[in-house]
């Protein structure tokens, strides 16, 4: 009776760990930012890096009082 329990178990057994390992859900959990998230955080911050540059070659209005030659 015993060699038959052993037997029935070692079949059993894997039998059962492929079945659950077939049903078993995938969890992703992202942890900080994703690749897409990383580039546009990039992005943004040399674009305002870009105009904080450039603002100081932009040519004053000739509606601004102060660029009148007087």
């Amino acid at each position: 009776m015993i060699p038959w329990l052993i037997l029935t178990a070692v079949i059993i057994g894997p039998a059962g760990w492929v079945i659950g390992h077939r049903n078993g859900r995938v969890r992703v959990i992202v942890i900080g930012a994703t690749a897409a998230q990383d580039q546009a955080a990039i992005a943004a911050d040399e674009t305002a890096r870009f105009w904080q540059l450039v603002d100081d070659l932009d040519l004053p209005d000739t509606d601004d009082p102060r660029s009148s030659a007087a």
